[in-house]
Formats: C-alpha cells, sequence, structure tokens
C-alpha cells in the first residue's frame, strides 16, 4: 500500500528538518509513538538502528527500524518492523520560497493475517492513515511555525 502526503510549513528546511530528524522532537508531534531508544547510531545516521513503542486505541505494538538515507535539511529514510507490517517511509523537505515543502512517501506491506485484512478494508486503513499524518502534520506545523525546541 502505497500512501504520499505533503503539506507546506512556514518555516525554513533547516528549521523543519530537526522535527523530522532528532527522535526526542519527533516524539512531540507523532503523538502514537510513546517510547523511543537508539539501539546503535551511526556518525552518518545511516544505519542507525532505534527501536519504537506505538499505541493507538489502547493497543501496543513495538517496531525495530533504521535509517536507510540521510541528508541533512533535505530528507530522512526509514525502514521499520512489527509483527503486522513492514514499512519504509521518506521524509522530504523541499525550500519553498520563505516556507518548507513536506512530503511524505511510505509503502506499507502487511504481514499475515493483516495481508488478508487489508484486502478487503485496504480503503479505510489507507484513509485512516492519511487522517493521522495531517493531524501529525498539523502538529508539527504548530511546533516548527512557533519555534519552540525540544526542551
Amino acid at each position: 500500500m502505497k500512501i504520499e502526503f505533503a503539506a507546506e510549513v512556514a518555516c525554513s528546511p533547516a528549521a523543519l528538518f530537526p522535527w523530522l530528524a532528532e527522535p526526542e522532537k519527533a516524539m512531540r508531534w507523532q503523538k502514537g509513538v510513546k517510547k523511543g531508544e537508539i539501539i546503535n547510531a551511526t556518525p552518518q545516521k545511516v544505519g542507525t538502528t532505534f527501536r519504537e513503542e506505538m499505541e493507538e486505541d489502547g493497543g501496543r505494538l513495538e517496531m525495530l527500524g533504521e535509517i536507510t538515507e540521510y541528508v541533512p535539511n533535505r530528507w530522512i529514510a526509514f525502514h521499520l518492523e512489527s509483527k503486522i507490517h513492514k514499512l519504509d517511509v521518506r521524509y522530504t523537505v523541499e525550500k519553498l520560497g520563505g516556507k518548507s515543502r513536506l512530503i511524505v512517501e511510505s509503502e506499507v506491506t502487511w504481514k499475515f493475517p493483516m495481508s488478508v485484512v487489508s484486502l478487503f478494508i485496504g480503503r479505510r486503513i489507507k484513509a485512516g492513515i492519511l487522517r493521522q499524518f495531517e493531524s501529525e502534520v498539523g502538529e508539527l506545523r504548530k511546533l516548527c511555525e512557533t519555534g519552540l525546541d525540544a526542551n
């Protein structure tokens, strides 16, 4: 399942990018992420591994991830796996006049039995994920545009 989302944020790429790349900042706008820890950090960021605990509607899901691409202030990509799915997501930041355009491209591969369930309710799942992106990016926009930091 491919999902794409784009939004404008009224700040520079240099101001926006840390909210994507720094775990403690990302957790402030990604409300489903309740815990996160770096397992192995690499100086170049690519290859850094981490664990996240997600919570939604009272359920918990552990995800293991790795940074697969990293260009400061331009893009960061992750590969994540849980017991129900694999997820590849890429955040791209483009300069747009005095603003930034954030592009989120993700591909979800469901594991059995969710792969069967997604055949029947895939559109509903995708719509829910897009609503979540909209909500989270709205929170990201507030944090970035008001110049708040993680401290």
